[in-house]
């Protein structure tokens, strides 16, 4: 987080005031009418803090600033929605992402890398046996598996005819 925010270009003033907030954090917890002991987490915040919101954005415009490098840099290439329109290659939902690229070797190496950069800067961790991916119907069987291999992501989504 901190290093994400200095990223960024927040002032360290601010930086130290939030980083304060994070790492002071206890909790406790009432058991038959009766506090227990402070609980000093190890991790920081936790689901339900009313700052994790504002926080998880901040990291989040983090990816976002290096998906969009890697685009600009043809490292990575999103889709086009219509003709003249700015590519898009990512899009967020409160804490869930879609990642849009097309199926190519470098484009995935290159998103591991985005990806791990973002887990090392951040402190969040991407599940990716909860992630999917979603080829369009022209991938071969074989650039799936291997981009799949690369991603370290197995499960593969299906498109439903509607």
């Amino acid at each position: 987080m901190r290093s994400m925010m200095s990223k960024m270009g927040f002032n360290e003033r601010w930086i130290k005031l939030i980083m304060g907030c994070v790492s002071t954090v206890t909790y406790q917890i009432k058991v038959n009418g009766e506090y227990t002991t402070r609980i000093h987490p190890q991790r920081g915040l936790r689901q339900g803090d009313p700052l994790l919101p504002y926080l998880f954005i901040l990291c989040a415009e983090g990816l976002s600033a290096m998906l969009q490098k890697a685009e600009a840099e043809e490292k990575i290439k999103g889709f086009c929605i219509c003709g003249g329109a700015s590519r898009v290659n990512h899009l967020f939902f409160a804490d869930d992402s879609l990642i849009l690229m097309q199926s190519r070797y470098n484009d995935a190496f290159e998103l591991r890398r985005i990806l791990s950069i973002y887990e090392r800067v951040s402190g969040q961790v991407i599940n990716k046996d909860k992630s999917s991916i979603l080829f369009s119907p022209n991938s071969g069987t074989q650039v799936k598996g291997q981009i799949r291999g690369i991603l370290g992501i197995s499960q593969e989504a299906k498109m439903r005819n509607t």
